[in-house]
């Protein structure tokens, strides 16, 4: 992971595609775009780099990769002699394109019409249909070499499923890589304006009892059973891939143990404090998605601040730095996130941060 000193590559062409549904203001272009990127050098793994390398691309998609290559004739030409191309890193735990929750006072009730009890329990909820882009955000993260992410709601303990897309400049038909990636949950009730969970462990109830009812749901022969949308969708969601997000390393264990009762392999979304639980992080044979939104350093110029400031978060913002080199050591799987981050364009500095601290150039 060579971060110094290259370039990204980000196509953000607006490429010719077979048939789009949406009707054309004028004369439809149905130009099919070559471009082939000569004398680069071409990093195709960490273990693979290719010199005076072309890359051949047609409508946004790789044709060929390698060294000797002729320029189709078609091909727009770009000498890119004394540069680097990198593949572009996948965020799978965003809010990207996702709009703000907005917090409706139902009081204990919940949400009208055939859906759960619990105003926590969103699992109908589809990031595939209030997607759209933002170019300032789309922006900011490619320019942090991230090519593509997987966005969902951030609200609730079931939040229902999330989309994969590009981050390219193309209308939001033509981004979509795929349109139910995964399947999220959490431990907090988000902007639920019922009284219940009120603790963790109620939350962990909650869940539990979702999971209960959904298979009761399910496997129930009753011809006069209730209609549930939310149950419905809740078995929808475990077709797939299942990211819980925890708030530190205690309840990541505690997701592990409930995946272990309803045999569900989480992917757990950690809070970048998993090395001051090492044992038993790695005990649960989970794979992590690791924020790098390490602490900013105290001010302790003022002796009174000093002070106030706890042994607990000096020795966290000394080790939070090297969380991931730890986890690697350990044989912990995980890829790396821009999540949690309030400033995006401190990602590739943070992760240049934790490679000093001996996470391996080969990892993320």
């Amino acid at each position: 992971m060579r971060l110094l000193f290259f370039i990204i590559i980000v196509l953000q062409f607006q490429v010719g595609i077979s048939q789009i549904s949406k009707p054309s203001n004028g004369a439809v272009d149905n130009t099919h775009t070559t471009y082939a990127f000569t004398y680069c050098t071409l990093h195709v793994s960490t273990d693979e780099v290719l010199n005076q390398a072309t890359l051949i691309i047609k409508d946004g998609k790789v044709l060929k990769a390698g060294t000797n290559l002729e320029a189709p004739k078609e091909a727009i030409v770009v000498n890119l002699d004394g540069k680097h191309i990198y593949p572009a890193f996948i965020d799978l735990y965003s809010d990207y394109g996702i709009p703000p929750v907005k917090k409706e006072n139902m009081g204990d009730n919940p949400k009208t019409g055939a859906y759960a009890w619990n105003q926590a329990i969103k699992s109908d909820v589809e990031a595939k249909s209030v997607f759209t882009h933002q170019e300032k955000q789309a922006d900011e993260l490619r320019k942090q070499g991230i090519g593509a992410v997987l966005t969902s709601s951030k609200d609730g303990i079931v939040r229902g499923s999330g989309v994969l897309v590009n981050l390219s400049n193309q209308k939001e038909n033509e981004s979509f890589i795929k349109d139910r990636a995964a399947g999220f949950y959490s431990f907090n009730k988000g902007s639920s304006s019922q009284l219940y969970p009120t603790s963790l462990m109620g939350s962990m109830a909650l869940l539990r009892q979702t999971y209960y009812d959904a298979k009761w749901y399910a496997e129930s022969k009753n011809p006069n059973k209730e209609f549930n949308l939310s149950l419905d969708a809740f078995n929808k969601l475990q077709e797939l891939p299942s990211i819980m997000e925890v708030s530190n390393k205690y309840n990541a264990v505690k997701a592990k143990q409930i995946g272990d009762e309803f045999k569900v392999k989480y992917i757990i979304k950690g809070a970048g404090d998993e090395y001051q639980r090492l044992y038993d992080i790695q005990n649960t044979y989970a794979r992590f998605i690791i924020p790098v939104n390490f602490p900013e350093a105290m001010d302790v110029e003022d002796p009174f601040d000093a002070e106030q400031v706890s042994l607990t978060d000096l020795k966290h913002w000394e080790m939070a730095p090297a969380n991931l080199s730890t986890l690697e050591k350990n044989y912990v799987q995980f890829c790396i996130t821009s999540a949690d981050l309030k400033d995006k364009s401190q990602f590739l500095n943070n992760i240049r941060k934790a490679v000093k601290y001996g996470l391996s150039e080969k990892q993320p």
